[in-house]
C-alpha cells in the first residue's frame, strides 16, 4: 500500500489533490482512499489531507502517520516541523519551492523532489498572486516523482472533476511534470533535518480563561505566511493606515513616523497593502 500525506494551506487545493490523486489512482486500475484533517478552518490555515493507493481494497480508516510520500504545498509549512513527521526512510518528500531540491532538509534515506508550482499555477492563471491554486501542478510533478500514478489517469481526473477551467488544470499538472527536480537521498550523517521524527516545539500554555490572548510571535502564526509586506517609504506618506488596521499589531512606527513591519508577528494577510492609500506597500512572495 502507497500512503501518501499532503500538507497545505486552506485555499491552495490540498484536499481536491488528495481527491484528484485519488482518482486517478481509480483510473490508474488501483483501489484509491482519500479524506482530509481539517484544525482551524479558515483560508491560510494549515490543513492535512491524506491519500491510500492499493491494488486491493482499503480497509484503514485511520490518518497517515507514517507515510511513503509527503507533499507539501507551501513550503514555510517545513519551519513548522510536523510536515516531514514520520516520514519513512526510504520515502519521498515533495515541496512547491524554487529552491534546488538538495536544498530541502529532510532525513536521511529521503528523496527530495521540487518544482515551483507557485509560478505555474499563475502562469495558467490559477488563483491569485495572494493565493495561487498550486494542487493540479504538483500533482503533475508527483506523478513524474514517484509513479504513484500516470500523468495520463491524472489528466482525464481532472477532465471528469475539476469543473473550473480544466484545460489551465491540464496544462498545469503537464508542467509540474516536466519541470519536478529530484535529488538522490542524503546518506546518514549528511542528513537536513536531523530525523524523520522532527522535533516539535512544547505545547503553548494558554491561560484559562473564555479567549486567550498570545501575540503571533507566541504562538507561531508567522509560519502561515506565504507573501510578506515590502514597504516603500519613498511613497509613504506616514498615513498610520498600516498601523491602524494590523490585525497582529505586527506593525509599529520608527522615530520618523514611518512604518516598520515586525515579521515573526506578520501572518501575511495583506490587509496593510489593501488598505495603504498610496500603494506604498507591496506584497512579496516568501524565500
Amino acid at each position: 500500500m502507497l500512503e501518501i500525506r499532503f500538507h497545505g494551506r486552506g485555499g491552495q487545493g490540498a484536499v481536491v489533490a488528495s481527491e484528484l490523486l485519488a482518482q486517478a489512482a481509480f483510473l490508474d486500475g488501483k483501489r484509491p482512499q482519500s479524506f482530509p484533517f481539517f484544525g482551524v478552518e479558515r483560508r491560510g490555515a494549515p490543513v492535512t489531507a491524506y491519500c491510500r493507493i492499493d491494488d486491493r481494497e482499503v480497509r484503514l480508516r485511520t490518518s497517515i502517520t507514517r507515510p511513503d510520500i509527503v507533499v507539501v504545498l507551501e513550503p514555510g509549512l517545513l519551519r513548522a516541523g510536523s510536515a516531514m513527521e514520520g516520514l519513512k526512510p526510504d520515502g519521498i518528500l515533495l515541496v512547491n519551492s524554487r529552491e534546488e531540491p538538495a536544498a530541502l532538509p529532510a532525513p536521511a534515506g529521503v528523496r527530495r523532489a521540487s518544482v515551483d508550482a507557485t509560478t505555474i499555477a499563475l502562469t495558467h492563471g490559477l488563483g491569485t498572486p495572494m493565493m495561487p491554486i498550486v494542487n493540479t501542478a504538483i500533482l503533475g510533478a508527483l506523478a513524474a516523482a514517484s509513479g504513484a500514478v500516470s500523468l495520463g489517469a491524472l489528466e482525464q481526473a481532472i477532465d471528469r472533476f475539476v469543473p473550473a477551467h480544466p484545460a489551465e488544470n491540464r496544462a498545469a499538472a503537464r508542467d509540474g511534470a516536466a519541470a519536478v527536480r529530484v535529488a538522490p537521498p542524503l546518506t546518514a550523517g549528511h542528513s537536513r533535518g536531523a530525523s524523520s521524527a522532527v522535533a516539535r516545539a512544547p505545547p503553548l500554555e494558554l491561560p484559562d480563561a473564555p479567549m486567550a490572548v498570545a501575540s503571533s510571535a507566541t504562538i507561531a502564526t508567522a509560519a502561515w505566511r506565504t507573501l510578506r509586506p515590502e514597504i516603500d517609504q519613498r511613497r509613504c506618506t506616514r498615513c498610520n493606515f498600516c498601523w491602524k488596521f494590523c490585525p497582529d499589531v505586527a506593525i509599529e512606527l520608527n522615530a520618523e513616523g514611518f512604518p516598520v513591519v515586525h515579521l515573526e508577528h506578520c501572518k501575511g494577510c495583506g490587509i496593510c497593502a489593501a488598505e495603504c492609500p498610496p500603494g506604498a506597500i507591496a506584497m512579496v512572495a516568501e524565500g
